[in-house]
């Protein structure tokens, strides 16, 4: 056999496999937009790199995310659904415009009513009812699976379907997979409230997959939205857009890289390396309109990696700071360097897109000591680098940190659910399925603790 074909078929063979698991109408309907987007990337005609690397790279993503060709011809995504309610699942599974599917058998829908916004139906009702079909149905297809590199999981924190049955069975995945990591991505709700119950679900969610758990990706609506308003100038933001930006900034960090370090067992040892710290954001750039994309190729790579190192700041004293996220990057390279920055236990930089000796890629910045703990000696900072470009963009960075700014969302959340169970507020609809103060004390707990470990990292 020629060699050069022997190590192309070696490794796309030995490509990591992802498994993503998606649950309730918020992790089904990002994960919908998420392996649209992955479809979209794969088909992406300016990649900016020669034949042979696009092929490997389109092999390679193939591999990861898909478990084969349907009959219809049409990419077999690796993907799992869970919902109690049947709208969303229908409405997914039979889109036609699109060039992959889900497996049937990958499908579970337990049609009657849904969770009730309710963490407690979901974990300690619906959970139990359906854990046989669903682990069955998971352990068949890790049977096809070789080279398995990690579950990514797909849930909202706000409703009762995603987080209480989400939260369930992450607990017995890590029970029954114990060496293979679990990430978790987490939705939390609007502040200004999708249900009354949310931050009681919220409170329960972020304490069962603190304990279940290798790494858990926060995202916020609120500032996806806000992404969405202020760079895409999209006045009337809908909750497609919204998973669009969420599907860019997962793929982003997951897609293939040519690094055995880009693997999900490097990343979750070096983001979450101490198992008091495993809460990870993403922070990315650029956000552009379409009808902007063709100036983009007019920033160079430094003025977006500073960028993003602004994202990390926080405020001095009791000034407000504005979400450095939430504005366009500069164009030139900031001589300001009064500023003060949150406490990372670990970052790791992945850029997309060609650099050359007159665009070097400099990220010395994230080397700073003074970004880190002192306890922490080990390698804080990584980067990676993929020359193909990513979704027809000419650069995309994305920053997949682990600092103390997470304690801010923590606490909210905590705050919340705690004013509301002072008041006694909707606790019969959590105790009617088996929930006692004792369970409610000891997510307060968790999750307290956990805020106290962020707030307190220097």
């Amino acid at each position: 056999m020629n060699g050069s074909l022997y190590l192309l078929i070696h490794k796309s063979i030995c490509t990591p496999k992802m498994f993503t698991l998606q649950f309730g109408q918020c992790g089904n309907q990002l994960g919908h937009a998420l392996f649209s987007k992955i479809s979209t990337d794969l088909e992406c005609v300016n990649t900016g790199v020669p034949y042979n690397n696009n092929y490997q790279y389109s092999e390679d993503t193939f591999n990861k995310w898909f478990s084969g060709i349907s009959k219809e011809g049409k990419r077999l995504a690796r993907a799992f659904l869970v919902d109690t309610e049947d709208k969303v699942i229908k409405k997914i599974c039979n889109d036609a415009t699109i060039p992959w599917t889900y497996r049937t058998k990958n499908v579970i829908c337990q049609s009657g009513g849904g969770c009730a916004n309710n963490w407690a139906y979901g974990y300690m009702i619906k959970g139990h009812e359906l854990k046989d079909q669903i682990l069955n149905s998971i352990r068949q297809e890790m049977e096809r699976t070789d080279d398995f590199d990690g579950f990514l999981i797909l849930l909202s924190s706000s409703g009762g379907t995603g987080s209480g049955i989400g939260s369930f069975i992450v607990q017995l995945l890590r029970e029954e997979y114990s060496t293979k990591p679990i990430i978790t991505t987490t939705i939390l709700p609007f502040s200004f409230g999708e249900v009354c119950t949310q931050y009681y679900n919220t409170l329960f969610t972020l304490a069962k997959l603190y304990d279940h758990t290798d790494m858990n990706i926060i995202i916020e609506n609120e500032q996806v939205h806000d992404i969405c308003k202020n760079l895409l100038k999209k006045s009337a933001t809908s909750l497609n857009d919204m998973n669009e930006i969420i599907s860019e900034k997962l793929l982003a960090v997951f897609q293939p890289i040519n690094n055995s370090k880009s693997s999900v067992t490097a990343l979750v040892s070096e983001i979450a390396s101490h198992p008091s710290y495993k809460l990870a954001r993403i922070k990315s750039t650029p956000h552009i309109p379409t009808t902007y994309s063709k100036y983009e190729s007019l920033h160079n790579w430094n003025p977006y990696i500073q960028h993003l190192k602004e994202t990390l700041r926080v405020p001095n004293l009791d000034s407000k700071l504005t979400d450095v996220e939430l504005k366009p990057p500069p164009s030139l390279l900031s001589t300001t360097v009064h500023h003060v920055y949150a406490c990372s236990v670990s970052n790791v930089l992945i850029t997309r897109g060609s650099k050359t000796d007159n665009d070097p890629i400099i990220a010395n910045e994230f080397r700073d000591k003074r970004l880190y703990p002192d306890w922490n000696s080990a390698n804080c900072f990584s980067h990676l680098h993929q020359q193909r470009k990513f979704l027809n963009y000419d650069k995309f960075l994305a920053l997949l940190t682990n600092n103390s700014q997470i304690s801010y969302s923590l606490d909210t959340a905590l705050s919340k659910s705690w004013k509301s169970y002072t008041h006694a507020a909707y606790l019969h609809q959590y105790k009617r399925f088996g929930l006692e103060e004792n369970d409610f004390l000891q997510a307060f707990s968790v999750l307290e603790n956990v805020v106290k470990e962020y707030r307190e990292l220097k």
